[in-house]
């Protein structure tokens, strides 16, 4: 049986935690950021957790359970 490859755009964009739970980060922080304030700009830097109806469908793209 062949390998299960890992979809590498999810492993550049989800992380799993030690418990399980399948975290995400948020987008539009890279460039473009001269009228936003401070607040909003490091607030994007935070990762959030997905909802639960989408884990098994993240951590299918992540096999290994990485």
């Amino acid at each position: 049986m062949p390998k299960v490859k890992t979809k590498k755009s999810a492993v550049r964009r989800i992380k799993i935690t030690a418990t399980g739970k399948v975290m995400a980060f948020k987008s539009g922080k890279r460039h473009q950021n001269t009228g936003k304030s401070g607040d909003e700009i490091s607030g994007k830097g935070k990762g959030f957790v997905l909802a639960k109806s989408e884990w098994a469908r993240m951590k299918a793209a992540l096999p290994g359970g990485r």
